[in-house]
């Protein structure tokens, strides 16, 4: 199965902000209702999230949800998939994301 890129960034910031707060899954899970092992797929970008689930895991990690929604809108570049190691942590995943969010958004012709 395919991971669709909003997904992973999405989970991606989800690890961030509860790394950050030294929060476990476990914890993060307790606090908004779901099981450990659904946190550590939706982190992984593999487990789509309803819209109420996006906003008590914002809330119990003190964030809007658009501060966890991926941030560009899709172009022909961003559409194409890039391959991270497994061994790129979730705080590096997040980076690379915004750094080529960027640079794409700087190359974009204003409207």
């Amino acid at each position: 199965m395919k991971i669709d890129p909003r997904y992973e960034q999405f989970g991606a910031a989800i690890a961030v902000r509860r790394d950050q707060l030294k929060l476990t899954q476990a914890g993060l899970a307790a606090r908004v209702g779901l099981s450990r092992a659904s946190i550590a797929n939706i982190e992984r970008g593999r487990q789509s999230v309803l819209l109420h689930h996006a906003c008590d895991l914002a809330g119990a990690l003190g964030l809007q949800v658009t501060d966890l929604l991926p941030r560009a809108v899709s172009t022909p570049l961003e559409d194409q998939v890039i391959a991270l190691s497994d061994s790129v942590s979730p705080t590096a995943r997040v980076q690379i994301s915004n750094l080529i969010a960027n640079a794409v958004a700087v190359g974009r012709p204003r409207s």
